[in-house]
């Protein structure tokens, strides 16, 4: 293992305390804490009844959390130390807007005379301003005050590795009765994949049916008429789909058996990465069978489904690329895990609708599928294939 110091960053979501024992929450019990291995967790927006209603319906304290991971980066970051952060659902977003964060601004030096506040203030006029990387090639002649002093004062650093299980979005749940937040508010938040994110594997969630809670996917954007980024390959990643709603594949329901599977899956991936954990997750087999949470009729005691008008949203698994006249967007490397087919197979009350779709338009029989397939094409996923 290489002799560098290592810093895992665990973040949590809205609503969720240390007594949901969440996958995050599980991921940080396990991973070693060591002089050579920090680790930083954040239970995410406050358990205080209206700091939870604020930061659930609209969003509110995502930049907050984003800030204190960051200054805990800042005050433990040594030269070559490798980066990791996990997260789930809110949380899963704030992970990758801390990413995206370090990749547009840099980390601040100990000591800079860049505030906190300044940098995010920076970092909230998107690409009105240079970024780090930019700022590298450019003479400092000619340069305004606050390019010279992010140039001298922060630092270009690679994330190593981001692992999240089943990112939603910032800006709340859209009730008919609630105020709208514009997602404008959001918009400066940077939650794909940049060049210096090295590693990101990402759990979703099959049975999931409210729209509030539709998955944030990284995805690519290829330009037509242009040269692109070759496309990432599958041992850097990936983003795999798991039997249950999203608090089964996140963790938060007691005793539930469906979260083991994506946590065991992240955790290999961190460990393949030179995390090191204290002890692993062993599975059985039998956790597939675990009973799958109804999350849309169960949400605010049935008043969810009341206001959708019992309208269930089906995430769609392996969608096709949205396409412009210049760019196509396309989810990257998207694959279904396994014990999804086992489930199938093994239940003949499991039939989930998005399921039923794809495996209808690539003329699959899940029944018949005994691994990890693509998700765009149904081909069996081959370690080390693009």
């Amino acid at each position: 293992m290489p002799n560098v110091k290592r810093l895992a960053l665990f973040l949590d979501g809205t609503w969720n305390t240390v007594y949901d024992n969440t996958n995050v929450y599980r991921a940080k019990a396990l991973c070693n804490d060591s002089p050579e291995q920090r680790c930083y967790y954040s239970k995410g927006v406050g358990t205080q009844v209206g700091e939870r209603l604020l930061g659930g319906l609209f969003g509110i304290g995502i930049d907050r959390e984003v800030l204190k991971a960051y200054e805990w980066l800042v005050d433990n970051y040594e030269a070559d130390a490798r980066i990791y952060i996990f997260g789930f659902s809110r949380g899963a977003f704030t992970a990758r807007s801390l990413a995206g964060f370090i990749s547009i601004c840099g980390l601040l030096k100990p000591g800079s005379p860049i505030s906190l506040t300044q940098i995010f203030d920076r970092y909230r006029k998107g690409k009105a301003e240079h970024s780090i990387r930019a700022l590298a090639n450019l003479p400092e002649e000619g340069l305004s005050q606050g390019d010279l002093w992010l140039k001298r004062y922060s630092r270009a650093i690679p994330i190593w590795f981001q692992g999240v299980w089943d990112t939603v979005g910032a800006v709340g749940i859209p009730l008919p009765w609630l105020p709208r937040v514009s997602s404008a508010d959001f918009a400066f938040l940077e939650t794909d994949l940049r060049i210096n994110e090295t590693h990101g594997f990402h759990a979703l969630a099959v049975d999931e049916q409210r729209r509030a809670f539709a998955p944030t996917l990284w995805t690519k954007v290829t330009e037509k008429y242009a040269d692109n980024y070759p496309p990432r390959p599958l041992e850097r990643v990936e983003q795999r789909w798991f039997v249950g709603a999203h608090a089964n594949v996140g963790g938060g329901y007691p005793n539930d058996l469906l979260a083991q599977p994506p946590l065991q899956w992240l955790l290999r991936k961190a460990a393949d990465h030179e995390l090191v954990f204290n002890d692993q997750v062993i599975l059985d087999g039998d956790e597939v069978k675990a009973k799958v949470e109804d999350s849309y009729a169960q949400m605010g005691g049935g008043l969810y489904r009341l206001l959708t008008l019992g309208r269930r949203w089906y995430r769609p698994i392996g969608a096709a690329p949205l396409e412009t006249p210049t760019q196509s967007t396309a989810a990257i490397n998207e694959t279904i895990d396994a014990s999804v087919f086992r489930r199938w197979r093994e239940d003949p009350g499991y039939r989930p609708v998005n399921l039923q779709r794809w495996a209808q338009a690539l003329q699959l029989d899940p029944a018949a599928v005994q691994s990890c397939l693509w998700a765009h094409d149904g081909k069996p996923v081959v370690e080390g294939s693009v």
